[in-house]
């Protein structure tokens, strides 16, 4: 997921620096005084108390989907410290940095989330669900093989591997399942999703514009994110939707893209409208943990929330 959004934005970068130019002599936005990422600070470990209203001493259960890519190996590590029991489900099933003291803690599950009977076992005993699955390009770019280099779990596409299919149609079965299996006990159970900042382009000036300009692959790819954006929220009475939309998604071993990581800050710090500030995977990462950890936390969560709940110290 987070290798798509970064190629998708690495393949728009003309595009951003003639709008830093345009803006720089026009703009009427108040641009930010941060031109880089906040530095990280690792929250304190907090094994006692998971999210508010949750008795001492009482470990919740947390459903990863897609735990091993980028995103998701890093909140499989913040929700370990955060104390959650933590069980993971991938295609690949297996511990992506074994000997890692977090990642050995969680329940590595072998599975298809396009597989509803896999989901249904595997959420019925779910207090919380993330969704970070995604891949770099679907089977119908024409791109598949740059997965091999610039995908976190080196991910393979097979036929079914379509964008509609990973993003909607697995969001959708957790939440087919959420709703047949919990609709008896816990209400408003916390589903944080990921989608992109470029989700939000129809709601931004000039958005529409440059999402025009962008490549098919990207189109498809903003369309199922915005699906399962407006699943969620027809879902509200059953979930307590979390939606992240971080821009570019990166740390210091992500070579590919920390050369254009300037340029964006530098274009949001101008004030050009259509382009978010970067975030850094641990931030986000932080920032879903505290996320399902607050009960008031709930609908979209952009850069400038993302890093006040990245920045969050455990107590």
């Amino acid at each position: 997921m987070a290798a798509t959004r970064n190629c998708a934005l690495f393949c728009l970068v003309s595009v951003v620096l003639t709008a830093v130019l345009l803006v720089r002599n026009g703009s009427t936005n108040k641009p930010s005084n941060v031109l880089t990422g906040v530095p990280f600070r690792r929250a304190a470990a907090s094994r006692t108390r998971v999210w508010a209203g949750v008795p001492p001493g009482l470990t919740k259960k947390l459903l990863v989907l897609g735990g091993t890519g980028f995103v998701g190996r890093e909140v499989c590590k913040r929700a370990i410290d955060a104390g959650f029991e933590v069980t993971s489900l991938s295609r690949r099933g297996d511990n992506p940095k074994p000997g890692d003291e977090q990642l050995d803690q969680v329940t590595w599950v072998k599975g298809n989330a396009l597989d509803k009977s896999t989901v249904d076992s595997l959420v019925k005993d779910a207090d919380a669900i993330v969704h970070a699955m995604g891949l770099l390009f679907d089977i119908k770019s024409g791109l598949t093989q740059l997965n091999l280099i610039t995908s976190a779990s080196r991910s393979k596409p097979d036929q079914d591997s379509t964008y509609d299919n990973i993003t909607r149609q697995t969001a959708q079965n957790v939440l087919d399942s959420i709703k047949t299996q919990k609709s008896i006990g816990a209400k408003n159970i916390p589903f944080a999703f990921i989608s992109a900042a470029e989700a939000g382009w129809p709601e931004v000036k000039y958005g529409e514009n440059v999402e025009a300009a962008a490549p098919d692959w990207l189109k498809r790819y903003l369309v199922a994110k915005r699906n399962v954006e407006l699943m969620m929220d027809a879902n509200k009475s059953t979930i307590r939707p979390i939606i992240f939309r971080p821009s570019l998604i990166w740390n210091w071993a992500k070579i590919d893209v920390l050369p254009i990581i300037p340029i964006f800050n530098l274009a949001n710090a101008l004030g050009v409208p259509f382009v978010d500030k970067t975030v850094r995977v641990e931030t986000l990462a932080q920032a879903i943990v505290e996320g399902i950890k607050d009960d008031t936390i709930r609908g979209v969560q952009r850069f400038p929330q993302i890093e006040k709940l990245g920045a969050v110290e455990s107590s």
